[in-house]
């Protein structure tokens, strides 16, 4: 996970951390973002749901699902990077 936010540009490569690994680095990938987002609850089958949503509409852009709350939430803030990067 942490190869992949650095890719995205959602982690500094010279923090040794895991946000994959860790709900406090998860949180700092969030801020990043720059845009609300909140538990939404666990599913069916126990996995973790991260939901980040549009800054000016507050519409939902992304959702992240994981069996931590850690890596849903780094699979949210990647999801919410991809949407934004797409749409400009």
């Amino acid at each position: 996970m942490r190869d992949e936010l650095i890719a995205a540009g959602l982690w500094d490569d010279h923090n040794s951390n895991d946000p994959g690994l860790s709900v406090t680095a998860a949180w700092q990938v969030l801020a990043r973002i720059g845009a609300a987002c909140r538990y939404t609850g666990r599913t069916g089958n126990g996995d973790y749901e991260y939901q980040i949503y549009h800054p000016e509409t507050g519409a939902p852009i992304a959702l992240g699902r994981g069996t931590t709350a850690a890596l849903a939430m780094c699979r949210a803030a990647l999801k919410a990077r991809q949407e934004t990067s797409s749409a400009n």
